[in-house]
């Protein structure tokens, strides 16, 4: 269950870390470009043995403390565990765990732990991972109320479509994917349900709550120059005077892998380059800032 594409081991190429059944997470490394470049490399272990969360491990690979190692999130099929959190004390190429602990207490929601997925996205566009936890007919969403390397969770709110009715999920665990799906600034949800149906769920302008900062805001914003990119990101940055900026791309795993600060735009669209050189192919996040101004766009990497 929830299958993640990202390079565990530091070597440039998209591997697959995915939970199963039983309640064992397996690495599976790529050894060339080709789709079928696959190889099973076992369970993924702590302290030498192989994590074991009992049934339907549901893994989440996320840099969570943003010390640039990849760490696991697993939620799993008992309603009497919350989401394991194992931190990397490995090096990028080589991922070390020992001790777990548990990375979020749903106190109340003891009913609705069972089969979790988790994920983790900065949903109302703060700048910090959110925790959100696919369950049996519900996604919840805890806002991070700490910092963005040391998150920090305090209630939580099931997801609702635009008429305040909990999204439509599956009765034996939710898997979902956020994403900018029409490119407008905002978050939208994917999400599968058990009869065989994938659902889109489009964000409104708002976001999670009417409270939330918007991810875009008038007057400061980002969008990709040229979309999908080669060897850089060439990223239109709008402001309505002259003014700062810090860009900071993101892979998928949540990592920061590259920043840009500018200084001094003028006022108008200005193209700002960041090297991506080092990094690679795949789905990149930037986030732009200045002050409390947020602006976030995605960028392809390609071969």
């Amino acid at each position: 269950m929830n299958p993640q594409a990202v390079d565990w081991n530091g070597d440039g190429l998209q591997d697959i870390i995915v939970g199963d059944r039983n309640g064992f997470v397996t690495f599976f490394r790529r050894t060339g470009s080709g789709v079928d470049d696959l190889t099973s490399e076992g369970h993924v272990s702590a302290y030498g043995t192989a994590i074991d969360v009992g049934n339907n491990a549901a893994p989440v690979v996320v840099d969570w403390n943003n010390d640039g190692l990849l760490d696991l999130l697993i939620g799993n099929e008992s309603s009497s565990q919350d989401i394991r959190l194992y931190l990397n004390s490995g090096t990028p190429s080589s991922p070390y765990f020992t001790a777990w602990a548990y990375v979020q207490t749903f106190s109340s929601m003891s009913s609705q732990r069972y089969r979790c997925c988790p994920r983790v996205f900065d949903l109302n566009g703060d700048g910090k991972k959110d925790l959100l936890a696919g369950t049996c007919r519900y996604i919840y969403y805890n806002e991070n109320i700490g910092t963005d390397d040391n998150p920090i969770f305090d209630g939580y709110e099931a997801l609702q479509d635009i008429n305040g009715d909990p999204l439509k999920t599956a009765w034996f665990g939710t898997s979902f994917w956020v994403d900018d799906w029409d490119e407008n600034g905002s978050l939208d949800l994917v999400t599968g349900i058990d009869v065989g149906e994938v659902i889109l769920y489009r964000a409104n302008s708002v976001g999670v709550a009417e409270e939330t900062t918007p991810q875009v805001q008038t007057g400061f914003t980002v969008t990709p120059a040229i979309n999908p990119v080669r060897h850089n990101f060439n990223i239109n940055v709008q402001v309505t005077r002259h003014r700062n900026a810090e860009l900071r791309v993101y892979d998928s795993a949540g990592r920061l892998v590259a920043t840009r600060n500018v200084t001094d735009l003028p006022e108008g669209t200005n193209l700002v380059t960041i090297d991506a050189g080092s990094l690679a192919i795949g789905v990149y996040t930037v986030v732009a800032t200045n002050g409390s101004d947020i602006s976030i766009c995605r960028m392809v990497l390609a071969d």
